[in-house]
Order: structure tokens, then sequence, then C-alpha cells
């Protein structure tokens, strides 16, 4: 029996500015597999980002392998997406079914005049999920990992084999975007807080 894995990602909340990119994974083991893995490849569009921090304190649940591009809110080249590696030991049951959990951030859009839409549908691809093992006997090459050439741990990766590998789906995000015409309103009430805060300190 040849290892199998499906997957279904969703978002949550599909909207927003601090979603969830959620993989619901289920595995069929070969029952001679020998250190089972999954490697998760997310790349996401310049509209979202990831904090590396955050995601090195989820060590319980998944390891993160790497990311590259702007991976956080401050950086420039706006054109730029973000790549994002991790990995996660299973079990060694047959089957089973595991669920992991990538929060990522939407950056502020561009405002627009009030006769737009105030939000934006940003479409992109659910990760790339790879069932990979260590054992070459039990676990027979029925594909390839992409090609993470850019992470410190390429080589670890290249001695392993793929057993399964799920196709790609399409998700999407509805992001707020800001309204040129609240500007002067936005000022306003702004500089009002300010005085009201020094006259109450003084």
């Amino acid at each position: 029996m040849a290892s199998k894995l499906s997957t279904n990602s969703t978002l949550d909340p599909a909207y927003g500015s601090h979603p969830s990119i959620i993989p619901d994974i289920h595995i069929s083991l070969h029952p001679r597999i020998a250190t089972p893995h999954l490697f998760l490849h997310y790349e996401l569009p310049p509209l979202l980002f990831v904090d590396p921090y955050e995601l090195e304190m989820r060590d319980a649940e998944y390891q993160l392998l790497g990311t590259r591009g702007r991976v956080n809110e401050g950086e420039e080249e706006e054109a730029i997406g973000v790549e994002v590696v991790i990995q996660r030991k299973l079990p060694t049951e047959t089957t089973g079914s595991a669920r992991v959990q990538l929060p990522v951030h939407v950056r502020y859009g561009e405002p627009v005049a009030s006769t737009s839409k105030p939000y934006i549908i940003q479409e992109f691809s659910g990760p790339t999920v790879v069932l990979a093992c260590d054992d070459t006997l039990s676990c027979a090459n029925t594909g390839k990992y992409p090609n993470f050439y850019w992470l410190p741990s390429q080589p670890r990766l290249g001695a392993r084999r793929s057993a399964a590998q799920s196709p790609e789906q399409s998700l999407a995000i509805s992001a707020p975007l800001g309204n040129t015409l609240d500007l002067p309103t936005v000022e306003l009430g702004t500089t009002a807080v300010v005085l009201a805060c020094f006259a109450w300190v003084s």
C-alpha cells in the first residue's frame, strides 16, 4: 500500500487583518513507513506576511525551517511575497489526520476613494504539503520536493524521500482598505485627542 495524503486548506477567518491558514490533512501511511514527516511550503502574496518569532513559539506543533521575502510589516520591496517552510513530525499510526495552523497578517492596503469598495479580495494558493520519510524501503519516491535551495537545512531535506504530495488549492481573503475622504476627519480627531492629552497632563 502506497502512502497517501489529502488536504483541505481554509482561512479562519476569511477576512480581517490576522487570519490563520489551516490545512486539514488526512494521511494513510505505508504499514512499514519510518519517521514520517510533513513539510508544508507556503507562498504568500505581498499583501500577507508572517512573524517568524511568533512561528518559532509554536515549536510544540511544528518546526519553522525558514522564511524568505518580506516577513515584517515595515520592510520595503512591496512587490515581493513571502515563502514559509515548516516541518511537522507525525506519529507512526497507519491512518490519521493532522491540522496545522499558520498565523498570517495583512498589510495595510492603499487608501481608495469613497466610490470604490472598502476592501480588496486577494487570491493565493494554499500550502504545498509533502509527506516524506527516511526509509527507502517503505517510502518510494512518488514525487519531489519543492526547490528549497534557499534553506540552510536543504541538505537534510534532500536525504528524504517524497511519499505523497498534495494538489494545489486556491484560497482568498477579504482585506480592508482605508478611504481617502475620511482623512480630514481622522486628522482632526487625532489632533483633538493629542491636545486633550496635553491639557490633561499639564
